[in-house]
């Protein structure tokens, strides 16, 4: 179990020094960091996982420095046994999502918002198996759980050029400036833009954190969407005043900032903006969509769970956050959808969104709300939070 486990940081290192001088500014070696983790998986189970249709995973094969095959999966069980003995690595994304046990290596992170966290990516590789020199456009934590693994990094690449026509994207360029060997237990932290290469020295498993960042194009088509779902259709393109039109081609200059000051009315309105924002880093990967349980439940049912010592547990492909607006009200957001809390304390709103489980000792302070319970029953019958017991 890793209840309480910390991350061990560097001497004179804390979390509050990290965030300041390292977080997304540059890399940290942490020695040591996470040795009281078991690391509950061994290689034969990460590809029995490869071999699963609802998994994502991925095969990389390395000829030489500019010879790369891809292969996604899932794979058939003999494709592992026809495999070199060299120079191929195995990724299987969201082991988080599948395996309680892979969950807990986020614990020592949680220093870090839950809600800016992507996944538990678990890669095993034969000697010399690597994907290559590349560049990530998200923060890294690369914890090497078994075996030792040789990182090369370029903190600041002067080009990202990619070789061309490869199924994967090497770097044409890579000068490393700094390099380690990484034993089980030692963590790596590369901040977004650092160029890295990792090369197992023999059979190893890295657990790589990864946290999410959206690209602002994604963020851009996702907020416009969540505001065109809300704007009436009844408004519509009005003229500032118009003096009397002597070149009727021409567009007068102050026609485009009044068009946007009409429109600034929505991209400004902070109450959309928040719920938009709530909803958008708790939205579900299409392929991780959570089926709702075959018989909805009713408030007295699940009222009636917790009283006999029942618990609810989020999904575990679920996202949950909760925001103050600083109107007075507090927002809870679940895998997207949003929901208005009044009444509910930010403490007990942290517990619904990070606790492992909840019993009715915790919900005591709404459990007789029907609003609340409202609110809860259409979690269960979404199945974002599921019935269980000790």
């Amino acid at each position: 179990m890793m209840n309480g486990m910390k991350l061990r940081f560097p001497e004179g290192i804390d979390t509050e020094t990290f965030l300041r001088d390292y977080w997304q500014k540059r890399p940290l070696l942490m020695r040591g960091a996470l040795t009281e983790y078991d690391f509950p998986l061994e290689p034969e189970e990460l590809a029995g996982l490869a071999c699963e249709e609802e998994i994502e995973s991925r095969l990389v094969i390395g000829h030489d420095r500019y010879r790369w095959e891809l292969h996604h999966g899932p794979f058939d069980e003999s494709r592992f046994s026809e495999l070199p003995e060299s120079r191929w690595t195995l990724l299987v994304q969201d082991v988080d999502k599948y395996l309680p046990e892979v969950a807990r290596l986020l614990e020592p992170f949680r220093f870090i918002p839950s809600w800016r966290f992507d996944d538990v990516m678990i890669s095993y590789a034969v000697p010399g198996g690597s994907v290559g020199p590349h560049i990530d456009t998200y923060d890294v934590f690369l914890v090497q759980g078994m075996g030792r693994r040789r990182w090369q990094i370029q903190p600041h690449p002067t080009r990202d050029a990619l070789i061309p026509d490869l199924p994967v994207r090497i770097l044409s360029e890579f000068e490393p400036e700094q390099e380690w060997v990484v034993e089980p237990g030692d963590v790596l932290y590369l901040p977004p833009g650092v160029a890295h290469w990792g090369i197992a020295e023999e059979a190893c498993m890295s657990w790589s954190v990864g946290l999410r960042a959206p690209s602002h194009q994604e963020m851009l088509d996702s907020f416009t969407n969540f505001l065109l779902e809300r704007m009436p259709e009844a408004e519509h393109y009005r003229d500032p005043p118009l003096p009397p039109a002597k070149q009727p081609a021409r567009i007068p200059a102050d026609v485009v900032p009044h068009t946007f000051n009409e429109l600034d009315r929505w991209l400004q309105d902070e109450r959309l903006r928040q719920r938009w924002f709530g909803s958008f880093v708790t939205e579900v990967k299409a392929h991780l969509a959570i089926e709702p349980p075959a018989e909805p439940l009713s408030k007295g049912e699940i009222l009636h769970h917790l009283r006999q010592g029942g618990l609810l547990k989020r999904h575990p492909f679920s996202h949950f956050a909760w925001m103050e607006t600083g109107a007075g009200e507090c927002l809870l957001f679940a895998c997207g959808d949003i929901y208005e809390t009044s009444g509910l304390s930010p403490d007990l709103l942290e517990t619904l969104c990070s606790a492992d489980a909840i019993d009715e000792e915790a919900l005591t302070p709404c459990i007789d709300d029907d609003s609340f319970l409202n609110t809860l029953t259409e979690l269960v019958n979404l199945g974002y939070l599921e019935l269980a017991h000790e």
